[in-house]
C-alpha cells in the first residue's frame, strides 16, 4: 500500500536533503579564521609637523585626508630610530577636524613622552578589530617619516630659520627655492611669521594652501629625512577680507578667530586665540603674537604678554615673533599696528630684556639696532625682519629717515639662527644659498 505524505512533510525533506547536500561540498570553517584586512585608506595629501608643548619631549603629527576617498584614523605608531627592525612600536591617536570649505580632514596627534634630542621615525595608519578576542590591530601604509625632539639644555648647539610672507606669489618655483635653501641649513625647525599661502580665508584660494604643504612636505626635509616642524604666528593674509584693516585706516573693531578658520585649523599652534607660549628645555621661549589680525594688541593680549614674559625672565633666550612690524623698513612709522605695538609690546620686550624679535609684512629685509625705549643701547633688543621669504620683494625705507635701522635690503631671504649658550649666531641667505650678512647677539644674562 502507497503511504502518502502531507506536502509539508516532502517540503521539509527536500529542504533538509539540500541543506545536507551543501553542507558536504563546502569547506569546513575553522573558529580562528583569520580576519580579511580592510582596503588601505587614502594616502595623505599632507603631512607636516608642529609642537603644542616643549619639544623636548613632545611632537604634534598633522596630515591630511580626502574624506571622500575613504575614511582614515587619527592614529600612528612611532619608535626611536635607528634600532633593530624587529623593535616594537609605540601607538598615538588623536582627532580630525574637516579643513573648512574642502573635502580634506585635518588629522592631528600628539605624541608625548620623548627622549630629548632623539631621532624618531613615524608611520600613519588604520586600525581593524581582530576575531575573536576584539585587539584593535595597526595596519601600517606609507612611508616612514622621521623626525627629532630638541635637547633640553644648550650642550650643543641649536639652530633655526625663521621668515615670514611665505608664498605670495603666483607660482610656487621661488618658495620650494627658498624652502630647500632654508633646509640645507640643517635646522631644528621653522619660525614663521604669517601670510603663509596669502588664502585670506577665502574658500575659492583653498588651493593655495594645497600648494603650500605640497612644498613644505618635498623640500622642508633635511638630508638625513628629518621633517622640520614649522611653528607659525598669524598674518593679515590668513584673515578673511585680507586684512583687519581698512585700507590705509586704523585697526577697526571687527577682530575675530572666526575670522581665520583656515589658520585655526591647520595649526595646533598657536591654537585659540591666537598667541601663545612655547618652552623648550631651560633656555628658549618662542612667544607667538597676533599684531590686530583676530585680537586687538591692546588688552587682554598684552595684559598675557605681560605676565607671560615676567614668568620667563630667567630664560636666556625669549624670542616674540609676530607679523606687522613695530619698526617697519617699507611701510610708515605712523601706522596704526606700529604704533600700537610699540606702546603696548615694546615695554614689555624692554623690561624681559628680550634680545631680539622677529618681525614681517613689509616684504624686505632688515636689521635694526640694539633698541631699549626706542633709542640706541646695547643691552636692547634687535628688531628682524621684515618678511620676504617668496614673495616681491619691496624699496626699503632710507636710513637716514629711519635712524632706528641698521641696515635694510630689498632680498628674499630667510634668517639663521644658532643658539649657543653665551650667544646667538644669526645669518641671512638669498635663495641660492649665499650669505649676505652674519652678526651675533649676546645673551647678557
Amino acid at each position: 500500500m502507497k503511504t502518502l505524505r502531507h506536502p509539508l512533510a516532502l517540503l521539509v525533506l527536500a529542504c533538509t536533503a539540500l541543506s545536507g547536500a551543501d553542507t558536504a561540498s563546502a569547506p569546513k570553517q575553522s573558529a580562528a579564521t583569520a580576519v580579511v584586512p580592510l582596503p588601505p585608506p587614502p594616502l595623505p595629501v599632507a603631512v607636516y609637523l608642529t609642537w603644542q608643548r616643549d619639544p623636548v619631549t613632545t611632537m604634534t603629527v598633522h596630515w591630511h585626508t580626502d574624506w571622500t576617498e575613504g575614511f582614515t584614523d587619527s592614529v600612528l605608531e612611532f619608535r626611536a630610530a635607528g634600532g633593530a627592525a624587529g623593535d616594537a612600536w609605540s601607538r598615538a591617536s588623536g582627532r580630525a577636524a574637516q579643513m573648512p570649505f574642502t573635502n580634506r580632514m585635518v588629522h592631528t596627534v600628539e605624541i608625548t613622552g620623548l627622549r630629548g634630542d632623539t631621532l624618531y621615525e613615524f608611520r600613519l595608519g588604520r586600525l581593524s578589530t581582530r576575531e575573536p578576542d576584539g585587539a584593535m590591530l595597526f595596519q601600517p601604509h606609507g612611508t616612514v617619516q622621521k623626525f627629532r625632539t630638541l635637547p633640553a639644555t644648550l650642550s650643543r648647539p641649536v639652530r633655526f630659520v625663521s621668515g615670514g610672507d611665505i608664498y605670495g606669489g603666483t607660482s610656487p618655483d621661488l618658495m620650494a627655492t627658498m624652502c630647500r635653501t632654508a633646509a640645507a641649513q640643517d635646522p631644528e625647525f621653522a619660525l614663521l611669521g604669517g601670510d603663509i599661502a596669502y588664502v585670506n580665508n577665502e574658500p575659492k584660494a583653498a588651493s593655495r594652501w594645497f600648494d603650500f604643504f605640497r612644498i613644505w612636505r618635498d623640500t622642508m626635509v633635511t638630508k638625513d629625512g628629518r621633517m622640520i616642524p614649522v611653528v607659525p604666528a598669524i598674518g593679515n593674509h590668513e584673515v578673511h577680507g585680507d586684512t583687519y584693516l581698512i585700507r590705509g585706516g586704523a585697526p577697526n573693531r571687527g577682530v575675530s578667530s572666526d575670522r581665520a578658520l583656515f589658520f585655526y585649523t591647520l595649526f595646533a599652534f598657536p591654537g585659540r586665540p591666537g598667541y601663545n607660549v612655547l618652552d623648550v628645555g631651560n633656555y628658549l621661549s618662542l612667544v607667538a603674537l597676533d599684531s590686530f589680525h583676530t585680537n586687538p594688541v591692546p588688552g587682554p593680549q598684552t595684559d598675557w604678554l605681560k605676565g607671560t614674559l615676567e614668568q620667563r625672565r630667567h630664560v636666556p633666550y625669549i624670542v616674540p615673533f609676530y607679523h606687522v612690524p613695530a619698526y617697519p623698513s617699507h611701510r610708515s612709522f605712523a601706522g596704526g599696528t606700529s604704533v600700537a605695538i610699540r606702546a603696548n609690546w615694546v615695554p614689555l620686550f624692554d623690561a624681559a630684556g628680550v634680545r631680539f624679535a622677529f618681525e614681517n609684512h613689509d616684504h624686505t629685509y632688515k636689521v635694526t639696532h640694539p633698541l631699549k625705549g626706542g633709542e640706541r643701547n646695547p643691552t636692547g633688543t634687535r628688531y628682524l625682519g621684515d618678511g620676504a621669504w617668496a614673495v616681491n620683494t619691496r624699496a626699503t625705507t632710507a636710513l637716514d629717515q629711519a635712524p632706528y635701522l641698521e641696515r635694510a635690503h630689498s632680498k628674499n631671504h630667510v634668517f639663521v639662527v644658532t643658539l649657543m649658550a653665551d650667544r646667538a649666531d644669526v645669518a641671512a641667505i638669498d635663495p641660492t644659498g649665499a650669505e649676505f650678512d652674519r652678526f651675533s647677539i649676546p645673551t647678557q644674562r
